[in-house]
């Protein structure tokens, strides 16, 4: 069984903004980006696999410009403890960035 966190984006935001936002604060909490790519259930999706240090877990981020939608996906097979909280704050960190971003437009 999976979870899915969805991020609340701001209206103003530019879909362009949205990927440097997340590979910024990836770097900031720690996490190390080991893929970034794209879905084939979600045409034109731009997908990440994180994780901290070489441990266990894989935290999992889309964004999907289409439907205008941004998700933090936790499967099952690649849960870890650090997941359960780093998942919450990487939330927070990107709609308080956004936000800020999406003022200052």
């Amino acid at each position: 069984m999976s979870k899915e966190i969805v991020i609340r984006l701001p209206e103003k935001i530019s879909p362009g903004k949205i990927a440097v936002v997340i590979d910024r604060t990836t770097i900031d909490l720690g996490l190390t980006m080991t893929m970034r790519g794209t879905l084939k259930s979600f045409p034109g999706c731009t997908h990440w696999h994180l994780k901290r240090d070489r441990g266990r877990g894989t935290l999992e981020i889309t964004w999907w410009p289409h439907r205008r939608k941004l998700w933090i996906k936790i499967q099952s097979g690649r849960t870890a403890a650090w997941i359960d909280e780093i998942a919450p704050r990487f939330k927070r960190e990107i709609e308080t960035r956004l936000g800020v971003l999406a003022r200052s437009m």
